[in-house]
């Protein structure tokens, strides 16, 4: 009998049962062998005494010596009985033995093709570029070497009667652990194990309470790759945080016993680090990134008793409104929790089943943790996590209470967040510099190294850490040139030329001839300084501002805005400038609904604080000068791109965390050959709604307009596409590329070139130039395009911005399709190039303007407008 992979052990399931049928007269059940898979078998199979079946078994198994088995759930190979007794009375059987060696086994299982490496990445010459200055560049990343001789071995556990509690199975399974090396990770289904056991089946027996015998079957898989191993290691990791007595946030992990303290406002920062191990091209290597995490000394209690002070009959509303979606730390047992809603009809006399009895929360605390909680009136925060079910991939809702005064909020509020001296301060302890973060993963590492339990971890599974940071090259991009509308200038070593934009005539301007200006009649005085400098500082650049109409109201009521927009915007008005007197995002949306979507023309909006200050004044309004200089539709500068034909687009999503669920996708594309004027659009979709049926019809759209502008279509399309996630890349790659490409399809007629990049700008990746000082920020146009990109994408990483303060990210670029066969230079210096155009900032920002343009406008439309926005201002950059 020959087959092959599953099939064959199938045939083998059966063969083993007919056999035990044959020479069992007095039952008709047989037994599994642990090598099957069809579960509506494997009652029957349990029924048959363990002593019968291992008398039967060699002489079943001889029946079956001519069989080949290859690439199933054993290899067997003259199969022969062992079995031994421990000290406690279990017995531990192992039912075949197979005579293959570990090296002839490993192979066996490490030959299967990576399913994540796409066919476009197999297909690549190379993915690295050449031009530019070497650098040596030190980055936080520690290598990670493992030992040859051990490994990470999948094997399946199944027990008999079947144990349907994960935390039974672990208790009966750990009874043997010592058996096979006491090192595991086990789910309750999988166990992975850092050695090959040398038995393809291994069965232990344990007692159950009740006496009876619980048999335990270990069948080996497989030896995972390299790139199968990263989850398992992230956990080791995290283990070890643990060990440190590090306490988890999300996926960072903090210190609690080295708090940085602002008393005033009863604040504290925990530093902490975030960790990530991958297969990188330089090898298995940790990411180690210094994070801090905000928490208030006040507990949940006392900021229900300010709210209760100020709000006595609206507490429960604005309560609510003040703590739901924030995380909280209980110091009990240093746990975070996230509040999805507060019960005012509990309180910690309210009683909760504890294994099968009652008991309230103030006796809970008391007998548990000897905490006496003072008021027994207090209200009950609820969070509610989701949990898996035993043995099911569904989950369900646990609920937890807690109580509010053992509760301490963390994170930035939108309270702190507003006080821009209370951030700067904490910004003394957040903001790290490059020097900083070395000695933070050095210390890490000193932290490993130091702790006895945590280096068990991982010499159990063969890893060990180099004791030092990676050491890379880079490379630094030539200088750059903007060009104006008769002059070049270069950017400079920190890619900057704020100084040249207002001394320089801009590259396309519209004069301002007909505008309205809106404002209260407090702002008289701001609104006539405005028209003034608009009038007189503005011509060094090139734009003509003639006087305003001007509208005074006499209050900042929404309703008076409005209604002032509605009676003075004429088809001749260019664009509306509004002076208000506060900031609230309400009137804000009010205007920019009535401006971008029922009345559309361009239009400003400006806190009358800004512009008090007459020292700052002609500075803050050549800026707003030049912002209304693009949504009239102007531009400002350009850069050399050398294409021809060629458009780009930048795509970005925004979601409604309120909401949860409608999201607002934006396409922005390049309608000229200097890359200076754009087309925008935006789509609204519900949660039910494919977001990419609507970047579908903006790309068709797009295209349209860039063959009305140039009478023809692009001949390739470059895509920058923000918002995509590692977990996504898969889906974008497979489903939104081709559907893309299928649109473009039908409306040509043929089939166009398309370059899908991905950006990701939050990552943990640093790198830093190394200098006769230490370390310091790289300069802008540093590139890394190995070591440590990824091992199965094509991948790069820019610094394309300079900071003067604190430590320099770059930005994570990812090739998902490249029709057009660009160099990997070409790609690289264009995505470079493009950081130069975004017009609200005269220098490079830290992704292209194209996909920050997409941001802009996918956060206005979902922020602030919330429906479509009309085609009238598509090609005006009406979201600066």
């Amino acid at each position: 009998m020959t087959a092959s992979g599953r099939g064959k052990l199938l045939h083998l399931e059966e063969d083993v049962k007919s056999a035990l049928v044959e020479s069992s007269s007095g039952s008709d059940k047989t037994k599994d062998s642990g090598l099957g898979t069809r579960a509506t078998l494997i009652e029957e199979r349990r029924r048959v005494g363990r002593g019968k079946l291992l008398d039967e078994l060699p002489s079943v198994c001889s029946k079956l010596s001519n069989i080949s088995v290859g690439h199933g759930r054993g290899l067997i190979n003259e199969p022969t009985e062992v079995s031994s007794v421990d000290s406690r009375g279990a017995r531990s059987v192992i039912a075949q033995r197979i005579d293959v060696s570990k090296q002839e086994t490993t192979k066996v299982f490490t030959t299967k093709q990576s399913e994540s490496t796409s066919n476009f990445f197999a297909s690549l010459k190379t993915t690295q570029g050449t031009k530019g200055i070497p650098v040596k560049l030190a980055c936080n990343y520690i290598r990670i070497n493992s030992d040859p001789n051990k490994g990470v071995f999948v094997y399946e556990v199944r027990f008999s009667p079947n144990i349907d509690s994960t935390s039974l199975r672990r208790q009966y399974l750990n009874e043997h652990s010592t058996k096979f090396g006491g090192t595991k990770t086990f789910d309750g289904v999988t166990l992975y194990l850092p050695i090959l056991l040398k038995d393809s089946l291994t069965t232990y027996i344990s007692k159950a309470n009740d006496g009876s015998n619980i048999e335990i079957r270990i069948l080996f898989k497989r030896r995972e790759t390299l790139k199968d191993c990263i989850h398992l290691y992230n956990v080791l990791f995290d283990r070890i945080m643990k060990t440190l007595n590090y306490v988890r946030f999300d996926r960072k992990q903090f210190d609690p016993t080295s708090p940085k303290v602002i008393p005033q406002q009863k604040l504290e920062v925990w530093p902490g680090y975030v960790t990530a191990v991958d297969e990188y091209q330089g090898g298995l290597l940790l990411c180690c990134d210094v994070s801090h995490r905000l928490l208030c000394q006040k507990t949940v209690y006392e900021t229900l008793f300010e709210i209760y002070k100020s709000n006595p009959n609206t507490v429960q509303e604005m309560a609510k409104k003040a703590l739901l979606g924030s995380v909280v730390i209980t110091r009990y047992n240093n746990k975070t929790y996230r509040i999805d809603d507060i019960c005012f009809d509990k309180s910690p006399l309210s009683t909760f089943t504890i294994k099968g009895s009652a008991l309230n929360f103030f006796d809970y605390y008391k007998e548990n943790y000897n905490i006496a909680i003072k008021d027994k009136n207090q209200p009950l925060l609820i969070c509610i996590k989701k949990q898996r079910k035993s043995q099911s991939p569904q989950t369900e809702d646990l609920v937890l209470c807690l109580i509010p005064e053992l509760c301490y909020l963390t994170g930035l509020r939108d309270d702190i967040r507003s006080d821009h001296k209370l951030m700067r301060e904490i910004a003394t302890f957040t903001r790290v510099t490059p020097n900083q973060r070395v000695e933070a993963v050095k210390k890490f590492y000193t932290n490993i190294r130091n702790s006895p339990e945590s280096c068990k971890i991982l010499s159990e599974w063969g890893l060990s850490l180099v004791p030092s940071y990676e050491e890379i090259y880079g490379r630094q991009l030539e200088e750059e040139k903007i060009y104006f509308a008769h002059n070049m200038v270069g950017v400079g070593h920190n890619a900057d030329f704020g100084k040249h934009v207002a001394t320089n005539e801009l590259l396309e301007v519209f004069p301002i001839h007909n505008w309205l200006l809106i404002h209260c009649k407090n702002d008289s005085k701001v609104a006539a300084s405005f028209c003034e400098h608009m009038q007189r500082n503005t011509r060094s650049f090139g734009l003509t501002v003639h006087p305003a109409k001007i509208v005074v109201i006499n209050n900042d009521r929404i309703d008076t805005y409005v209604n002032a927009l509605r009676q003075n915007i004429t088809k001749e008005t260019q664009i509306v400038v509004c002076i208000c007197t506060t900031s609230r995002d309400d009137r804000y949306a009010a205007i920019k609904k009535t401006c971008c979507a029922e009345i559309p023309v361009p239009s400003q909006v400006i806190n009358s604080r800004t512009l008090q200050n007459e020292t700052k004044n002609r500075s803050i309004v050549q800026k707003i000068a030049l912002q209304m200089n693009c949504k009239l539709g102007g531009s400002l500068w350009s850069i050399k791109i050398p294409f021809k034909n060629v458009m780009i687009c930048g795509v970005d999503v925004y979601h409604d965390a309120a909401q949860k669920g409608n999201s607002v996708a934006a396409f922005v594309a390049s309608l000229n050959q200097k890359y200076s004027r754009w087309y925008s659009k935006a789509v609204i979709q519900s949660k039910r709604e494919e977001i990419l049926s609507g970047l579908c019809s903006c790309l068709i759209s797009a295209l349209k307009e860039y063959e009305s502008e140039n009478r023809h279509f692009p001949d390739s399309v470059i895509i920058y596409r923000d918002g995509v996630g590692d977990g996504q890349l898969q889906v974008c790659e497979n489903y939104e590329i081709p559907q893309l490409e299928e649109a473009c399809r039908k409306m040509l007629n043929y089939v166009i070139k398309i370059t899908f990049i991905v950006v990701q700008k939050r990552i943990n990746t640093r790198y830093f130039a190394m200098s006769r000082n230490g370390f310091e920020n790289p300069g802008p146009g540093t590139i890394v395009d190995k070591t440590i990109t990824r091992a199965r994408l094509y991948d790069f990483f820019l610094v394309s911005q300079a900071v003067r303060q604190g430590s320099v990210s770059p930005t994570h670029y990812i090739v998902l399709r490249d029709d057009a066969q660009y160099s990997p230079d070409i790609i690289q210096r264009l995505s470079y190039k493009l950081c130069f155009l975004y017009y609200n900032w005269p220098g490079t920002i830290r992704n292209p303007a194209c996909c920050q343009y997409a941001h802009k406008m996918a956060y206005l439309v979902g922020q602030s407008i919330k429906r479509a926005t009309s085609e009238d201002l598509a090609k005006k950059l009406f979201y600066l």
